[in-house]
């Protein structure tokens, strides 16, 4: 049957008052706002003026590790083809979350700047499937809902069913290659 992959987090305080607001809920809509009138500070903007998008601490500190699962089959190894695309709720990928209006994604989000501790900018999330870059990126989509608890768990991926994963996983060996990122 269906295979979901999580990932947890233990003694990671997402519950705390001034982690939680830090955000802009409009700016996450896809509007451009004044992020000074925010709550995101002190992720708002760089020293030189640049605003950030998207702002505040919940964005700035997103899950980016990297985890891959293989298949161990006799002697050769088969890398478990996961899905990174519905694992958001509906109504968030659809009602709260939305990308700025632009004849491309890149120019939405001229004049800005990544969070601090992200490796990419917004509209580089996903370079594989360019509809799940930006606001509406899934990864992106289930950080930002924040746990009420410091050990919690969080959707990472969901197995594609095809090939010999067409029924799930089959018995046997499994390997996970995590990677770790700052």
């Amino acid at each position: 049957g269906d295979v979901f992959m999580y990932y947890g987090l233990q003694n990671f305080y997402q519950n705390h008052r001034r982690y939680v607001i830090s955000r802009s809920d409009a700016q996450l809509l896809g509007r451009n706002v004044n992020i000074q009138k925010s709550y995101c500070a002190p992720f708002t903007t760089y020293r030189n003026g640049t605003p950030m998008a998207p702002c505040g601490a919940i964005a700035n500190s997103m899950f980016n590790d990297t985890i891959d699962l293989f298949y161990n089959l006799n002697s050769s190894v088969i890398q478990v083809p996961l899905l990174k695309t519905g694992n958001s709720w509906w109504t968030d990928k659809n009602v709260k979350f939305r990308n700025p209006k632009s004849y491309n994604l890149s120019s939405a989000f001229a004049g800005t700047a990544r969070p601090p501790y992200w490796q990419k900018p917004a509209y580089l999330l996903d370079e594989e499937d360019e509809r799940n870059n930006g606001y509406v990126n899934d990864d992106f989509i289930v950080w930002m809902r924040v746990s009420a608890f410091a050990t919690f768990r969080n959707l990472y991926r969901r197995v594609n069913r095809v090939r010999q994963f067409a029924d799930g996983l089959p018995a046997g060996n499994y390997t996970f290659r995590i990677s770790y990122s700052i």
